[in-house]
């Protein structure tokens, strides 16, 4: 459904309306075109980077003969049920732990945000069931790698800074997002949403 159409709806809440047509306007539409290009050019370049981690837990997980990947349905863009892709837990000791800690298990999420389905700054995506993911401006967005609720704080309303984040998005927000530091509740907030 194009941003358009949800500002259109009649079942529609007025925040969502609102985001709907400030996201339509011709520059948000141009800026919102920059940001997709640039999750596609950062995720094909950390896949080329990233190349020889994934060779080797490709072999890991390869000669393990036990399956590759887990699958995880979430919420995406207009509260859509999205499967998203990791690896599943590395073999080999504490190399394998070792390869964790970097993240190489969330490789193939690149893929996804190649695809369209995730985006490397957004709302977080939820697991299906989760009202807010249905409601609100933050269906208009593709859910985020990282993002407002995940940068948040404690004791943050992770649902609000999603629809917040949407209904006043703009490229440079996203760039302050992805480069800046995430806060001590981060790791108790994005673990909730994985």
């Amino acid at each position: 459904m194009s941003i358009r159409a949800i500002a259109r709806q009649e079942d529609r809440s007025p925040d969502t309306a609102r985001a709907a047509q400030r996201l339509g306007r011709p520059r948000a539409r141009v800026s919102l075109a920059l940001k997709r290009l640039s999750d596609v050019v950062l995720a094909l370049v950390m896949l080329i980077v990233l190349l020889p981690v994934l060779i080797v837990v490709v072999l890991l997980l390869a000669f393990a003969g036990d399956g590759w990947v887990q699958r995880r349905t979430r919420l995406g863009r207009d509260g859509r049920t999205v499967v998203l892709t990791r690896f599943r837990e590395l073999p080999g000791g504490s190399f394998g732990r070792a390869l964790e800690r970097i993240g190489a298990r969330e490789l193939p999420v690149l893929l996804d945000v190649l695809r369209g389905r995730m985006s490397f700054v957004g709302p977080r995506p939820l697991p299906p069931g989760t009202g807010a993911g249905f409601t609100g401006p933050r269906r208009l967005m593709a859910p985020g790698l990282t993002g407002p609720a995940q940068r948040g704080g404690e004791g943050s309303d992770g649902d609000r800074l999603d629809d917040d984040y949407v209904a006043n998005w703009s490229l440079w927000g996203d760039v302050r997002l992805l480069f800046s530091r995430p806060t001590l509740a981060h790791h108790k907030v994005s673990k909730s949403s994985s």
